[in-house]
């Protein structure tokens, strides 16, 4: 992408892992921050405060019409994901989907067909695999060091304990630890 085009970003949910992504967005000096979504009004009009986005929604599907917006941010809970993320992709948006990247399998299997059709963009939230200690184990694979790979196994301790709030809720978060952490852990083996 040339400096000359900004990245207009819209953001869906302003929950905590939102702000990660604001933040990153606001010190990236091709892309801004445009629109700010979220069902509770009064959190989209602080955030958009705080980072100068100049549209607030509180319907996805409204922000999604802006034609300003190039790319969206889903930050929501889990069993929002594909819904937001199909939409986005049909709206022809590029999309950062944070993980897990839908509670079952055949929603994920409709993200990746409307991804195929819109030829948008489409990433997932995986950040661990860039992570120092990630990437210094890529690169002792790339280089054969470790010889052929045929199994994995790994394991995660959450120190900190359950986050609560709607993590903690099935239908919402579309299960437990598993979907929460073990989705790193997952894609971290298959990178």
């Amino acid at each position: 992408m040339s400096t000359s085009k900004m990245l207009h970003i819209g953001m869906i949910g302003t929950g905590s892992i939102s702000d990660l992504h604001m933040r990153c967005y606001a010190k990236n000096e091709n892309a801004v921050i445009y629109a700010i979504c979220d069902l509770n009004e009064q959190r989209a009009v602080a955030a958009a405060e705080k980072y100068s986005a100049q549209s607030v929604y509180t319907d996805y599907r409204e922000m999604l019409k802006d034609p300003h917006v190039d790319a969206v941010s889903i930050c929501t809970w889990n069993n929002t994901h594909a819904e937001f993320a199909i939409a986005a992709l049909e709206a022809g948006k590029h999309v950062l989907l944070e993980k897990p990247v839908a509670t079952n399998v055949e929603d994920a299997l409709r993200i990746e067909e409307a991804v195929k059709k819109s030829g948008c963009t489409f990433v997932v939230g995986f950040v661990r695999r860039y992570d120092n200690n990630m990437q210094m184990v890529r690169s002792f694979i790339d280089a054969g060091e470790f010889g052929e790979l045929y199994y994995a196994k790994a394991s995660i301790l959450r120190r900190l304990g359950n986050p609560g709030g709607w993590f903690a809720d099935k239908n919402r978060s579309g299960g437990g630890p598993l979907i929460d952490l073990g989705v790193h852990i997952i894609d971290q083996c298959w990178y």
